[in-house]
C-alpha cells in the first residue's frame, strides 16, 4: 500500500465537495441596478396611492364639518323663529341675493353700529325689532363672526361661501323653512330642485352648492296663534 495513501483519500472527497460547491457561489449574486429601481418605483406608486387616500379623507372630513356648522346655524336661526313666532312673517328674507342677505354681512355691520337700546340690550324691544336684530346676529354667525383670528376683521367662524335664508313656501300655512347654502369642495350630486333656491346659481355649478334646509312650524294650522 502506497505510502500516505490513506490521507489522500481524506483529502481527495474534500476537494470534489470544494469544486461542486464554487459554481454556487458565482451564481449567487447582489441585486442589480434595474431590480432596485423597479422595487423604488413599486414602494413610490404605493406612497402616492396613501397619500390620494389621505387627501380624500381631508376632504370628506372638511364637508363633514362644514354641514355640521350649516345645520347649527340653522337650527339657531329655527329656535329664534319659534321663540318669536307671534312674528315669524317678519323673519322671512326670500332667496335672492343682496347686500342685506344674511351671510353677506350687510345686516350685521349696521347691528353693530347700534346703540345698546338699538341692540335691545338695555331696553325691551317690541317683537318686529327683535326680529330684525335676530336676522342681523344669524348673518354675523354666516361670515363667521363668531371667531376671529388676529384681528377682528379676519374672521374665521363660518363656513365657505355661506347664505342663510327664509322662505314662507305657502302665504297661508305657518309653515316656513330656514336654510343656509354654502360651497362644497368639489362637484357632487346638485341639491333636490324641488327645495329650497338658498345659494343657487353662487357656487359656480349646482353639483358644488351645498344645502341643508329645516321646516319650522309656527302653530297648527287653524289653530290659536297662527
Amino acid at each position: 500500500r502506497p505510502v500516505g495513501s490513506r490521507s489522500f483519500r481524506r483529502v481527495w472527497p474534500l476537494a470534489l465537495e470544494t469544486a461542486r460547491m464554487k459554481p454556487a457561489h458565482r451564481s449567487q449574486r447582489g441585486f442589480t441596478l434595474l431590480e432596485v429601481l423597479i422595487s423604488l418605483l413599486i414602494l413610490l406608486i404605493g406612497l402616492l396611492g396613501i397619500a390620494v387616500l389621505m387627501l380624500k379623507g381631508q376632504r370628506a372630513s372638511f364637508e363633514g364639518y362644514q354641514r355640521q356648522q350649516a345645520l347649527a346655524m340653522a337650527q339657531e336661526m329655527a329656535e329664534k323663529i319659534r321663540s318669536n313666532k307671534g312674528v315669524a312673517a317678519a323673519y322671512v328674507t326670500g332667496t335672492t341675493d343682496g347686500p342685506n342677505m344674511p351671510g353677506r354681512g350687510g345686516r350685521f355691520a349696521t347691528y353693530q353700529a347700534l346703540s345698546d337700546a338699538g341692540k335691545c340690550l338695555t331696553a325691551d324691544c317690541d317683537a318686529a325689532n327683535m326680529a330684525q336684530n335676530h336676522l342681523a346676529t344669524w348673518d354675523g354667525v354666516l361670515v363667521g363672526a363668531s371667531e376671529t383670528k388676529d384681528a377682528a376683521t379676519n374672521r374665521v367662524g363660518g363656513i365657505i361661501g355661506a347664505r342663510g335664508c327664509v322662505e314662507r313656501p305657502d302665504a297661508t300655512q305657518p309653515i316656513f323653512w330656514v336654510s343656509v347654502a354654502w360651497q362644497g369642495e368639489g362637484d357632487t350630486v346638485a341639491p333636490d330642485a324641488t327645495g329650497s333656491a338658498c345659494g343657487a346659481g353662487l357656487y359656480g355649478t349646482a353639483a358644488r352648492r351645498r344645502l341643508v334646509t329645516l321646516t319650522v312650524g309656527t302653530c297648527v294650522p287653524g289653530g290659536s296663534g297662527c
